[in-house]
């Protein structure tokens, strides 16, 4: 694909990418998840499936592990790639998107696998308890302690401590958020990188890429603030300060490499909390791609642009988890 549509600002190009309209086009035809209930939409997203989703590759080893939680435990699916013979292996702990209602680490299979191969890095995939039955707090919290009980048995696991990034995508790049944060409310050591995929990071809705692109574009604003009614406590919610993390104090938190979407509703926050990093002092990258819709990294098997993508991915965290 054309590096002139990958821009280190926000903006949109002026046409979308033939492929990211056709499936933006799909979904707007398509029953809305807002005209119905998260176990409809759950069931129709797994019989439909993801006709777009990257090809598989060959790894090394693929495994489901359990880890233990305050309240339970959670599915965590571990991807290492071929090649790799240390016992102290760089890690990148990753959070799906969804908007905290839909999806699972089965839907992000194949998009895990490649960011492990491109990376060169063991991937941990979470299957976090999803909304309306858990909400954002408890979430995060779940999101913390995986993150800590990953460091804290990174030598049994094969993992380096020292070379653990974060990241995510939409709802999962605002775990990842959350999680940087609580480390650093709790003075628990980062992560040492941070990969924010078109993340959800103001809650309050208020961008201008919100209504620029509220109906037609994959996601829309009907669909986010249904994502909203069941993850959050109450409306008011989104005005708590624990959750407004573009008016947070960002020192001290990770580097971060961020991703957003010209035709995407979060595209302007995700710029937003790039240049809110830079200004507390945090080395960030952002690479906005100008012609594309939000989630186009999961259409990566028919949409160019995804794959590139997966592919810059893997080389910012071969750069920021080198030994």
């Amino acid at each position: 694909m054309s590096e002139s549509f990958i821009s280190s600002r926000a903006s949109r190009a002026e046409r979308l990418e033939p492929m990211a309209e056709k499936v933006a086009q799909s979904a707007a035809r398509l029953q809305q998840i807002e005209d119905g209930t998260p176990e409809q939409a759950r069931a129709f997203r797994a019989e439909r499936g993801n006709p777009f989703a990257p090809q598989a590759v060959q790894l090394a080893e693929i495994k489901d592990l359990q880890i233990p939680l305050s309240r339970g435990s959670v599915r965590v699916r571990s991807y290492l790639p071929p090649g790799l013979e240390s016992d102290k292996l760089p890690c990148l702990i990753f959070y799906h998107g969804g908007g905290y209602v839909l999806s699972t680490v089965d839907d992000y299979d194949t998009v895990t696998q490649r960011i492990a191969l491109y990376g060169g890095c063991r991937v941990l995939s979470v299957d976090y308890e999803l909304a309306p039955a858990n909400k954002i707090g408890s979430i995060h919290q779940d999101g913390f302690e995986v993150y800590r009980w990953v460091r804290e048995h990174a030598a049994e696991l094969g993992i380096d401590p020292q070379r653990i990034a974060l990241g995510g995508d939409s709802a999962g790049g605002n775990l990842t958020v959350a999680v940087t944060h609580a480390c650093k409310q709790s003075a628990y050591p980062q992560a040492a990188f941070q990969v924010l995929l078109y993340p959800s990071v103001d809650l309050s809705m208020r961008f201008p890429s919100i209504d620029e692109f509220a109906t037609g574009y994959f996601l829309t604003r009907k669909g986010m603030a249904w994502f909203r009614s069941h993850y959050l406590e109450s409306p008011a919610q989104a005005d708590d300060p624990e959750l407004r993390f573009l008016d947070k104090d960002l020192s001290g938190l990770p580097p971060a490499y961020v991703i957003t979407a010209g035709f995407d509703p979060l595209r302007d926050e995700g710029q937003a909390y790039a240049d809110r990093l830079a200004e507390c002092g945090v080395a960030v990258k952002h690479a906005c791609y100008t012609d594309m819709i939000h989630a186009f990294i999961s259409f990566a098997g028919g949409i160019e642009a995804g794959e590139h993508a997966l592919q810059r991915i893997g080389d910012e965290l071969r750069s920021a988890l080198a030994s």
